[in-house]
């Protein structure tokens, strides 16, 4: 079976990249036992094509579901790889158990608004294995190092390492534009840096091509400068007339929020 979009970035670590745009990409990854997705997409029909992928790519079972963070375009399809334990931050789970998951997808319909109607049909499936600041997952013969790094685009971004492999998802850590409506601009910096330095050489961000360590040395720069000037004081429309090319690529117009966000978080 053919599987548009899907990819294998290292041995026995594939990325899904899907079409329909409405989906952060999806990761999977095969050891000898069983098999672990990272991020499951927003709608049903993109879920799908992900378990067409695994299904392409092995008979194994899914044991675990890892999302990098709350926001629904990445853990919106979650209830259909159950039984797979779905594992995540434990304030992932906060955001997305009960009421508050509830609202989250009433906040994904606002800041997409042409699903908005599809958005009432999602089934709000929270993890149920959390953890604080780090845990392992064994596949058999392939772990993932499961990193908390402190609040960046969210307050519960996990680094998800694929130690055999070299590769690493990061979510929406990383990528340009970085998304700034939940995020903590102050922190963001400090939170590059630590991802920066893991062992992992190559890094997969939720919506954007596969990137190097320089590259993540290189937002964490930008993300600092940032909340520098906004420590300082610095106007908002100061920020944004000043903006460099390097800092309106990673910020773009997401630039006004960010600066906002500091202020509503330090």
């Amino acid at each position: 079976m053919s599987i548009d979009g899907l990819s294998e970035i290292a041995d026995r670590v594939f990325r899904v990249e899907h079409a329909s745009g409405q989906s952060a990409h999806s990761g999977i990854v095969v050891g000898d036992d069983a098999v672990a997705v990272v991020d499951t997409c927003t709608f049903e029909d993109d879920a799908r094509i992900l378990l067409d992928a695994v299904a392409s790519l092995t008979e194994l079972p899914i044991r675990y579901v890892v999302n990098t963070h709350h926001h629904g375009d990445h853990t919106f399809g979650n209830w259909l790889f159950r039984p797979a334990a779905i594992v995540g931050h434990e304030r992932a789970r906060a955001w997305l158990v009960g009421d508050a998951g509830e609202t989250h997808r009433e906040m994904m319909g606002k800041w997409m608004p042409a699903a908005k109607e599809r958005m009432q049909t999602v089934v709000v499936d929270p993890p149920d294995v959390t953890f604080e600041e780090r845990m392992k997952l064994h596949l058999g013969g392939v772990t993932l190092r499961l990193d908390y790094f402190g609040r960046a685009h969210t307050d519960n971004d996990i680094a998800i390492g694929v130690e055999e492999a070299g590769v690493c998802f990061a979510g929406d850590m990383i990528g340009e534009p970085l998304f700034c409506e939940d995020a903590f601009p102050a922190e963001w910096g400090p939170t590059l840096r630590g991802l920066e330095a893991v062992p992992e050489a190559t890094f997969a961000s939720g919506h954007d091509p596969l990137v190097d360590r320089a590259f993540i040395g290189r937002q964490a720069a930008l993300a600092e400068e940032l909340a520098a000037s906004c420590a300082a004081g610095t106007p908002l429309e100061q920020i944004v007339a000043d903006a460099s090319p390097d800092m309106q690529a990673v910020f773009g117009h997401q630039l006004a929020t960010a600066v906002e966000r500091y202020a509503a978080t330090v």
